[in-house]
This record gives C-alpha cells, structure tokens and sequence, in this order.
C-alpha cells in the first residue's frame, strides 16, 4: 500500500499517522455510530445509499489501517487472553509462586506471563499506562496515583489476568501500601 493512500485512510478517520491503533478503533466505532442507520445526526442529511457508501468507506479506510500496521503494534484482544489461545512461550515455562499476600505484585506479574502478555498488551487492555504496571509488579510504592486511582488500576490488573480472589489481592496490596506510607 502506497503511503498517499495511508494518510488518506488516516483522514478519512480524522486522524494523523501517528494515532494509535486504540484512537484509530475509538475513531472508526465513533464515525460508525454517526453515519448508522439509527443516528439522528445525519437523519435527512444523507440519503441512505450516501450513508451505505460512508459507512463502507470508513470500514475500508479502517481495515486498511489494520492491515498496514505491523504485527508488533497488535493488541492481544481479552477475547484470546479469555480463550487460553495466547500462552507463553514453550521455552519459558512459568511457575505461579508468589505469595499473594506478601508479594502480590508478583503474584499478578506472574499470572500475567503464565498467560503470555507482555505489560504492553495488560497497558492497551486496561488503559492503565504500563509505568504504573511496572511500579504495581515490582511493588514499587513510590510515585503510585492516589488510592482512589490506584484501586482502580489493581482491579483492572487483577481481572486481565484472571486473579483469583481479586478483592483480597487488592487489600494485600494496601496493607502493602499503608505500611509504607
């Protein structure tokens, strides 16, 4: 594919080249809605094969985009993560060990390798910025949000990765927290 058409894949999503692919999905589901058969939006503005051809030149816009990105940049969508079909790699097998209540970054860590995501895939799934991921794993307190935002970071951790007990972790992990402070 020729840059040219990239860039006008981009604008047709009102984008630049440098969005990610989580700003290209939120801009395609976004435009999808506008130009749908139920908005009220462009209700008597467009008649509906102008909304048909919209709508079809978004999703190619969309798919193209997809296509030209490269694997690496792919997030690992719950769905696999759910389904087992993403497992880690053969040569590293990975032993669940940790303590979850005294070593529950650890332990969260360790349930994510067992399931073969990388920090940047548990950061695009939860939204939860992968710095944070790194202090949270590493039990590493400081610079930590408030606690309000922190609660919030744990449990979307907790629940990619499929912790048992997910509410008990949490806990730990402030007993962890307090004692710190």
């Amino acid at each position: 594919m020729k840059a040219d058409s990239l860039n006008d894949c981009y604008a047709c999503l009102g984008l630049s080249r440098e969005a990610t692919l989580d700003e290209v999905d939120r801009s395609y589901r976004k435009l999808s809605n506008l130009y749908g058969e139920e908005s009220l939006a462009t209700y008597s503005l467009l008649d509906d094969d102008e909304r048909k051809n919209k709508l079809e030149t978004l999703k190619t816009a969309y798919q193209q985009i997809q296509h030209a990105r490269p694997r690496t940049n792919k997030v690992v969508p719950l769905e696999r993560v759910s389904k087992n079909k993403h497992s880690p790699p053969s040569h590293q097998p990975v032993c669940i060990s940790a303590d979850p209540k005294e070593m529950p970054g650890l332990f969260l860590k360790q349930l994510r390798l067992s399931l073969g995501l990388s920090l940047r895939d548990v950061a695009e799934i939860t939204k939860v910025g992968s710095s944070y991921l790194t202090k949270i794993e590493e039990q590493n307190l400081d610079g930590l949000p408030a606690p309000v935002y922190l609660r919030g970071f744990l449990r979307e951790f907790a629940r990619t990765v499929k912790a048992p007990n997910a509410e008990t972790l949490i806990e730990n992990f402030f007993s962890l927290y307090e004692k710190s402070s």
